[in-house]
């Protein structure tokens, strides 16, 4: 599942210009909503200003941070106290005691709130997001306690994201909740992690480029990850191993390629499926294979295009893959993971195998600073009458490790985002409520979000922008 000192395909050296900003493909219709003249906050930078949003603006909180004594949790919480110097924000768990233990460790501002709530107390939940503009989840197993949170948040009209990468869940998210958030104006936005939110962006900006400067539709992304190093917790293998531990008809929807299209949505691609296989990649000069990964990010991605109306191409096709240092390791890499997958879904030797893992709370490898990820984009574009497909390389870099400091700073930014552009993204065309995904409810400007820090670069190689 994680991946450990990959190979970085080598291409020599680039000089890498920032990517610009960029509007949404395909319009979206939402009310359009006035700010909160009332109150002020301070800048990132002259052009991406901070700004009240009149989304309940009478609220409390800007953000609540459910699941916050967990291992990711305590990550976005740490985000948080950095970041968020003039944010309004709370924190919420089961255990009094642990949030007491939270505060005492790291060493929180009394102006955060704790709010004890058990993740299966609807009423108890309603009463503290009917008080708070967003809630971040990292409560999982998703599949056993996320769905009241998220039922809490569509009530009360409250924008949600979370850290989920548990596709059956999120499916069941958007048959029961999507029209009623679109009736509430609740932005439910699943997959706010390294699953799949890099993914879904570093999408967004190849096919923005090439309608930009190529003026064409793109016919397929195929997305690497490369140099990558980080850890795993407790929590993030009990999540899987009750996602493997599910009936067998469950575990077979997360191999439909399309399994988070819109039920009343656009004609469905070309995709069969993720890369199944090691192939040569001539564009990175390295053997590529299989990502575990590609089981989420491929969904989102589809859903991201589909909702939007087919806006990335009528035919666009996404796939994934990891670096292999060449074509042999990448088959034995291949075979284990097959090998793996299939033992996984026995359930004496999953429950061995989760013996040796951490315990919850805790994590094994590398983790925080000393961690970091590597990702890049092959992009084609529809080929015109008579001439060549254009190809467009992109990559995205963050120096945290991607599975536990890295997810809480994306999860934590994608927040903020809501909590204080939520208006302007509905001016821009962004939706007002549903169950979205990061490209669809705050695309590009989520995307200067980051560009304007020092976690995570997303960029256009220069060599590819003509």
């Amino acid at each position: 599942v994680l991946l450990h000192s990959c190979v970085h395909p080598s291409r020599g050296s680039h000089e890498v210009s920032s990517w610009p900003s960029l509007d949404l493909l395909g319009p979206w219709r939402g009310e359009r909503r006035t700010r909160d003249p009332q109150r002020r906050f301070e800048a990132w930078d002259e052009p991406c200003a901070r700004r009240m949003s009149s989304r309940a603006s009478d609220r409390t909180w800007d953000v609540v941070v459910f699941g916050a004594t967990g291992f990711t949790g305590k990550w976005v919480v740490r985000h948080l106290q950095k970041e968020g110097k003039e944010v309004q924000w709370a924190v919420a768990g089961r255990s009094a005691d642990k949030l007491a233990q939270l505060r005492e460790e790291l060493q929180l501002s009394e102006d955060v709130h704790e709010c004890v709530v058990d993740a299966s107390d609807l009423e108890g939940l309603k009463r503290i997001t009917e008080r708070a503009k967003v809630a971040i989840s990292t409560v999982g197993p998703f599949m056993k306690h996320g769905t009241p949170l998220v039922e809490a948040c569509v009530e009360t009209g409250t924008d949600y994201c979370d850290t989920t990468g548990e596709t059956p869940w999120v499916r069941d998210i958007i048959d029961k909740y999507h029209e009623k958030a679109v009736e509430n104006k609740a932005r439910i936005v699943n997959c706010c992690a390294f699953c799949s939110l890099p993914f879904d962006l570093g999408t967004l900006m190849v096919v923005d480029h090439m309608k930009k400067h190529l003026h064409r539709k793109c016919r397929s992304v195929l997305a690497v990850i490369g140099d990558t190093k980080t850890g795993i917790s407790g929590g993030s293998t009990d999540s899987f191993f009750n996602l493997m531990g599910q009936d067998s008809k469950t575990v077979r929807t997360m191999f439909d390629p399309y399994q988070l299209h819109p039920k009343d949505g656009p004609s469905k691609g070309p995709d069969q499926g993720i890369l199944n296989k090691v192939v040569y990649s001539k564009e990175l000069e390295s053997a590529v294979g299989p990502s575990f990964f590609g089981m989420v990010n491929s969904k989102i991605v589809r859903r991201s295009n589909a909702l939007q109306g087919n806006a990335y191409g009528d035919h666009f096709s996404y796939d994934e893959a990891t670096i292999q240092k060449n074509r042999f390791k990448g088959w034995m890499n291949w075979l284990g993971s097959n090998l793996s997958m299939a033992f996984l879904s026995i359930g004496w030797f999953r429950h061995l195998v989760r013996r040796t893992m951490p315990a919850p709370g805790t994590a094994r490898g590398i983790v925080g600073d000393q961690g970091y990820f590597n990702l890049h984009f092959v992009g084609k574009t529809e080929s015109e009458e008579g001439e060549e497909s254009s190809t467009v390389l992109a990559r995205a870099r963050g120096n945290l490790d991607p599975n536990y400091a890295g997810t809480a700073k994306m999860v934590a930014e994608a927040a903020l985002c809501l909590a204080f552009r939520g208006d302007e993204l509905v001016r821009q065309g962004h939706p007002s409520g549903g169950c979205l995904t990061p490209a669809t409810c705050m695309g590009t400007t989520l995307v200067s979000r980051f560009q304007s820090g020092d976690f995570l670069s997303l960029e256009i190689l220069p060599a590819w922008m003509s």
